[in-house]
């Protein structure tokens, strides 16, 4: 692969204009980059957000909002990226056997012929990268009761009356009124009996495994059960202290309750249930991706032994990033007004519904 590389810039010397379509893609980053730094694009999400606020009067309704038109407006781009998710996949499988001081050139090298699926990603990055800076950077600011600078707002967009309404944000959730302690030898018997049911069943399929190999239905009874072990043993230990915990502060009274929490303050209930959202969130794309990479594979021919393995460094990865982000987000939202924790919140669950919503209007490729 190195000579070939070699070999191409040994006779890359020709001068040879860059495609339109390369330039005009330039041309709009630079105009974008330009337009974000001068405060263009901050500008643009709070003259949403105070239009939005101008029709409900309410702050909490206009933030959730804000997510759901900034889907709407990223669609054509989602439309885009399934008309190039093949060209995209089969460059990612490039740059992947390609040696880390070549990736860079293969890169350069798609840019200056043009490649139409290389400008879309960089320029459908760099938007979704502007767009998300320039919406947490908004909802960080105190203007629910300071006054926002008239210059920041669009001349048609209606000036606000201050004190903004609509900052308290209730949201349904419930209260623990009593616990009890599962007793240590319980416990240590319920997962003694979980290990032992486990083992178990591995020792009886190696003895039984030669009679019944060619037993489809056992077979497929085999790769389910491997597949549930490969999921489980991803996150064992984490799941063990959280299933000790539990059974240490088992809850024998639930009784509903209304949360509430002021937009313009930090609230660390509600950054603790952002931090879960955001593992919870984190989980789903995690197997989101597996399956999809899963089923292109095997239309690619990889044998299963290989997805499966694949799969499970993917879940043991997705879940250690759960975790991790989870800590991060709810350390991090500690810091800011939670109306943060609110947009972070609206993004998350309309990622999560997006198969049955946004993605109803977005035929599939045929090519995957």
């Amino acid at each position: 692969m190195t000579s070939s590389f070699n070999d191409i810039r040994k006779i890359d010397n020709t001068s040879r204009g860059t495609p339109l379509v390369a330039l005009v893609t330039i041309a709009i980053l630079g105009v974008v980059a330009v337009w974000f730094l001068r405060g263009g694009s901050f500008m643009l999400y709070a003259s949403l957000f105070f239009g939005l606020y101008s029709i409900t009067q309410l702050s909490w309704l206009s933030i959730i909002l804000v997510s759901v038109v900034q889907n709407i407006v990223f669609l054509p781009f989602r439309l885009l990226y399934e008309r190039y998710y093949r060209d995209l996949k089969e460059f990612e499988n490039e740059i992947e056997k390609t040696k880390t001081d070549d990736q860079y050139f293969l890169l350069n090298t798609r840019i200056r012929q043009g490649d139409k699926s290389i400008l879309f990603y960089i320029l459908n990055f760099v938007l979704l990268f502007v767009a998300f800076i320039s919406a947490g950077r908004v909802f960080l600011l105190e203007f629910y009761r300071t006054p926002i600078a008239q210059h920041w707002l669009y001349k048609f967009i209606p000036y606000p009356e201050y004190p903004l309404k609509g900052v308290m944000f209730h949201f349904p959730f419930f209260k623990i009124t009593s616990t009890m302690a599962v007793s240590w030898n319980t416990i240590g018997l319920v997962i003694g009996i979980v290990v032992l049911v486990l083992v178990a069943l591995r020792l009886l399929w190696r003895v039984l495994r030669p009679i019944l190999t060619n037993n489809k239905k056992i077979l497929q009874i085999r790769i389910n059960y491997n597949k549930a072990l490969y999921w489980i043993s991803g996150f064992i230990g984490i799941l063990m202290i959280g299933i000790i915990i539990l059974l240490r502060n088992w809850p024998t009274g639930i009784a509903p309750m209304m949360l509430s929490a002021d937009l313009s303050k930090q609230n660390t209930t509600f950054n603790l249930i952002t931090a879960i959202a955001t593992a919870l969130a984190t989980i789903y794309s995690t197997f989101q991706h597996k399956n999809e990479n899963a089923s292109y594979a095997r239309k690619s021919g990889i044998p299963e032994e290989i997805i499966e393995k694949v799969g499970k460094e993917k879940v043991k990865e997705g879940f250690r990033n759960a975790l991790l982000l989870g800590i991060f987000a709810f350390w991090v939202t500690r810091l800011m007004p939670c109306s943060h924790d609110l947009s972070v919140m609206a993004f998350e669950v309309l990622y999560v519904l997006s198969p049955m919503t946004f993605d109803l209007l977005i035929p599939k490729s045929k090519h995957r």
